[in-house]
């Protein structure tokens, strides 16, 4: 495996992940910010995010095939900076947030363990690669 086909895996996962926290996003904004607040809200996301990235990763792993470990780590690298792009991107163009605004953010609690689990996107390609299976169902040996 190269490693553009890294970044084409990375783009994929960037693109799975991101929809999914955009439609748990949307949930977590209309549904449980008013009930628990912004920050247990967020709290309740997080888990679902990383089991969401998790399985992300090995789904495509399973479709595309898998390299050694630099590759695994460059796919979930293009994943994680796409996603931080977007995350810049929608938060100026959506929100009115800044740089500085998404930077201040990472140093409170919440929103430091949120970049924390964002950040773990980097490994998951190569936790995910540890159990994945070959396309019979079989475990690879």
């Amino acid at each position: 495996m190269t490693l553009p086909n890294a970044a084409w895996a990375g783009m994929r996962l960037f693109c799975l992940v991101f929809a999914a926290g955009f439609a748990l996003g949307m949930i977590r904004e209309t549904g449980l910010r008013p009930l628990i607040g912004a920050d247990a809200a967020r709290l309740v996301e997080l888990p679902l995010m990383v089991a969401i990235s998790f399985f992300a990763a090995r789904w495509i792993l399973r479709r595309g095939g898998q390299g050694d470990t630099a590759w695994l780590l460059v796919m979930g690298l293009v994943a994680f900076l796409l996603l931080m792009a977007a995350e810049l991107t929608l938060g100026s163009i959506l929100f009115g947030r800044g740089v500085s605004a998404f930077l201040g953010d990472i140093f409170t609690l919440t929103g430091f363990l949120a970049f924390v689990a964002q950040a773990l996107l980097i490994v998951m390609p190569r936790l995910a690669a540890s159990g994945t299976c070959t396309p019979h169902g079989r475990p690879e040996t």
